[in-house]
């Protein structure tokens, strides 16, 4: 009997002695916990979004997602963390595992769920992802998927405790929310797709092979995609080690898994002394935009795109245009300026209007289609829906005015997309490569010969109702 409890005492001895030297192996009967803060540190970010970052005054970063892996003995935790909180400084709640009850090191006693500045874990060796997301994250335990206004994020990194660190947060995969071209329609109210049927998409394509089903083709068919002005933003920080004795803090360099892109391109105005008119709005149909990212590598899966709906601002053609460029748009109505029967208008150029947007996207993929048949179909396509205001006579009541006239064209942007140099082929190491976005931002000019004409405008029977544009000889107009 005294040896078998001598055996016993030992037994616990050594049991001890190996919680002291190596805390993170030890059980759940005898965990060593330790106090971790985060702080986010804006200064990664692209130069466009700069400001927005530190300032905080439109919530694009306020809410964020944070995980704590800790690579021995796997453990994971996961929180919500609001960085506006608190006067500035960050606060948050446990998401998974929930303690009960749950400890506040600050006051050494007990709080509620909300508001937390120190979260306690478990000792050991860890690595912190960190990532945005939107107000409508469905605040779950444990969730399956981070549902935000325009991503599906799908963490799986308690389904990989048996592989090793880097694959378990490299599970993270963020996929474009879609929609139909009638969900938009709805949701646009104040677009020219309205007055359109579906045919205004004249760009129908699937990324299923020619010898596929029908079930297989609609399945793998582009779906449209709204404009994306919350990008998300990551950081995922080196192993640390948390130990038992004081808080770690633990800082986040954000930066954009998407790339922020100012696009823009020029319409040509061929007006006469009888035939006047100005463009008074432009949206686009974009095609191209990869539809799911790897958060934790960067990836992007160029297989399957989608089309981006989007509204241009029109800007002076004279610049090159930022989010801070004012839009050039007529003042009024001047029906009562008449000059020779010629309607007159201010702020905007007689002979060209330039129509910019701000995107934040993966990349564009280009089209490798040179068929003539297939031109116009597939990814790297735009389509512009233009409305135009003429300044002409109505024939029930034979007085001058502006009138509505709605046109569109496209363009294939091969050339364009490939002089961009958007996106890259990364090799991460010996037979393992992928594409990942080539930059944070890009200002991106897309020369293409579109021409708005009285033929066009107006709609005569020699006039298609969809303008072929082409891309013209590439004029250097980055700054």
């Amino acid at each position: 009997m005294k040896t078998k409890t001598l055996g016993i005492l030992c037994v616990l001895t050594l049991l001890f002695a190996s919680c002291e030297v190596n805390e993170e192996l030890c059980e759940k009967n005898h965990p060593h916990t330790s106090g971790v803060q985060f702080k986010y540190v804006w200064d990664r970010l692209p130069a466009a979004m700069k400001y927005d970052a530190a300032d905080m005054s439109d919530d694009k970063y306020v809410n964020m997602y944070i995980i704590a892996d800790r690579v021995i003995n796997n453990k994971t935790y996961t929180f919500s963390f609001n960085v506006k909180s608190a006067g500035g400084e960050g606060r948050g709640h446990y998401l998974y595992p929930v303690p009960d009850p749950i400890p506040d090191p600050l006051s050494e006693g007990y709080t509620e769920n909300a508001n937390i500045k120190t979260f306690e874990v478990s000792a050991g060796e860890y690595k912190f992802l960190s990532m945005s997301y939107d107000r409508t994250f469905e605040e779950v335990l444990n969730p399956s998927r981070i549902i935000t206004e325009n991503y599906i994020i799908t963490p799986n990194p308690l389904n990989y405790k048996d592989v090793n660190m880097k694959l378990r947060l490299g599970a993270f995969t963020a996929e474009h929310r879609t929609y139909t071209y009638e969900q938009l329609k709805d949701y646009y109210i104040d677009s020219p797709f309205s007055e359109f049927d579906g045919s205004v998409d004249s760009n129908p394509y699937t990324s299923a092979p020619e010898d596929a089903s029908e079930e297989e083709k609609e399945a793998g068919r582009a779906k449209f995609i709204k404009i994306i002005d919350k990008p998300i933003v990551i950081d995922s920080t080196v192993i640390r080690r948390i130990g038992n004795e004081e808080v770690t803090e633990v800082d986040f360099h954000s930066t954009p898994i998407t790339q922020n892109i100012d696009l823009y391109f020029d319409l040509k105005k061929k007006q006469t002394s009888t035939f006047q008119f100005y463009v008074s709005d432009v949206w686009c149909v974009l095609s191209g935009i990869p539809r799911v990212t790897n958060v934790g590598t960067g990836a992007i899966d160029i297989s399957k795109t989608d089309k981006l709906i989007y509204r241009t601002k029109l800007v002076d053609p004279n610049t090159v245009p930022n989010s801070n460029s004012e839009e050039m748009i007529p003042k009024g109505w001047p029906s009562d300026k008449i000059v020779d029967n010629i309607g007159k208008y201010d702020n905007q150029a007689e002979d060209m209007v330039r129509c910019y947007a701000n995107l934040n996207i993966p990349g564009i993929v280009e089209n490798t289609l040179e068929s003539d048949a297939n031109k116009y179909v597939g990814p790297g396509v735009l389509q512009v829906v233009i409305k135009v205001q003429v300044y002409e006579k109505d024939p029930s009541d034979n007085r001058w005015g502006w009138t509505p006239h709605i046109i569109m064209g496209r363009v294939n942007l091969h050339k364009n997309i490939e002089r961009a140099q958007l996106l890259e082929l990364y090799n991460e190491k010996k037979d393992v490569e992928y594409w990942r976005k080539a930059q944070d931002y890009k200002s991106v000019y897309l020369a293409i010969d579109a021409v708005l004409t009285q033929s066009l405008i107006m709609g005569t029977d020699e006039s298609p109702r969809v303008a072929n544009w082409e891309e013209e000889q590439y004029i250097d107009v980055e700054p």
